[in-house]
């Protein structure tokens, strides 16, 4: 007996000393990377915009809650349209603001739309002492669906969604939940599919190949912190949704690889009122023109940005470094072709004796 409690005490020693080795530290490693990447704020991007260059923009500022913060909005509308079509949720992209889609908020509302726009958690004017993670704007989109379906002045009119890029991922998998069921119709565009497509690539770069070793642990992180969210995927919110959903991707995009899309899984697409659309040029952000796209590009291919991390938020380093050499105009040139594609996309489903005056 008194030889079996040492040998017992040995092979707990070994037990726990492998559970340090195969969970304990990886678990540790993948909360550091995502505190790293996502515990900072996102600040106003260098490059942006406010309603103010746009004259004919009238804005209206609200907040709405979502967790234990604040969130500030507005309500976008043309001073000069008189009869609205419908209301246009925008949810914006990960490292910018609703600053950097303003240009994209006054092609709606000269159209006739009431755009709602809001930061997301952590971001520029909304509270949060960070991102929190990818599946936090899900959770973002949704308190604005509530809040907008919720007012009543509002309720006659269809409610739509625009996402790009985490917005784009954002959007489709939030498909998933019942709360999306209060939307008319949906575009996403240039959207990873899940978390793990945005991971891989983007925090890769910061830690070499070995990002792949922390991909269960990535999971039970996000797990722990947001339930079944972490496991949705864009594909199959689109196939849950089964109402109108326009995906949109271009197959050159640095930022949200092709491979890692919604709009590559379209074989696995079941929803008979889903579209795809894909393109060879447009790059990420898609509404600009592709001429322009490859300019930028040009400008600053093989270029050392003279930026430096510092304390920011990475995604908001990275998106700073991309536009640093242009001026704002550039970097805001809008294709308008492409956006009344995506205006077609939403005019389908407007019934004109459903329209508030």
């Amino acid at each position: 007996m008194k030889k079996i409690k040492p040998l017992l005490g040995f092979l707990v020693c070994i037990v726990y000393g492998l559970l340090a080795i195969t969970v304990v530290v990886p678990m540790i490693v993948t909360a550091c990377i995502c505190k790293f990447a996502f515990g900072r704020r996102v600040e106003r991007a260098r490059k942006y915009q406010t309603t103010d260059d746009f004259p004919n923009l009238k804005s209206y500022p609200v907040k709405f809650i979502s967790g234990k913060n604040k969130l500030d909005a507005y309500f976008v509308v043309d001073k000069d349209v008189t009869q609205y079509k419908a209301v246009m949720i925008m949810v914006h992209g990960i490292g910018c603001s609703r600053a950097s889609y303003v240009n994209r908020y006054d092609y709606f509302a000269k159209k006739g739309y009431i755009v709602f726009a809001y930061d997301s958690t952590g971001t520029c004017e909304s509270e949060g002492k960070g991102l929190r993670g990818l599946p936090q704007t899900q959770v973002d989109f949704e308190r604005a669906i509530e809040y907008v379906s919720g007012i009543e002045e509002l309720k006659g009119y269809k409610l739509f969604a625009y996402g790009h890029s985490w917005g784009g991922y954002g959007t489709a998998s939030e498909l998933n939940s019942p709360v999306a069921q209060k939307l008319d119709a949906v575009a996403t565009l240039g959207g990873f599919n899940d978390i793990w497509s945005c991971a891989k690539y983007q925090l890769g770069k910061y830690v070499t190949g070995a990002i792949v070793l922390a991909k269960p642990w990535l999971y039970l992180y996000y797990i722990m912190i947001y339930g079944k969210r972490a496991v949705y995927t864009g594909i199959k919110g689109v196939n849950a949704y089964n109402k109108p959903v326009l995906v949109m991707h271009s197959k050159d995009d640095l930022t949200v690889k092709f491979r890692d899309s919604v709009a590559v899984h379209q074989d696995e697409n079941t929803n008979p009122q889903a579209e795809f659309v894909i393109y060879e040029d447009r790059g990420h952000t898609l509404s600009r023109p592709p001429e322009i796209e490859r300019y930028i590009q040009k400008l600053h291919y093989g270029k050392k940005i003279p930026l430096k991390l510092g304390k920011g938020n990475v995604f908001e380093y990275n998106l700073n470094c991309w536009y640093e050499l242009c001026d704002t105009e550039t970097v805001y040139i809008i294709d308008n072709d492409f956006m009344d594609s995506v205006n077609a996309f939403f005019e389908k489903q407007l019934d004109n004796t459903e329209q508030v005056a």
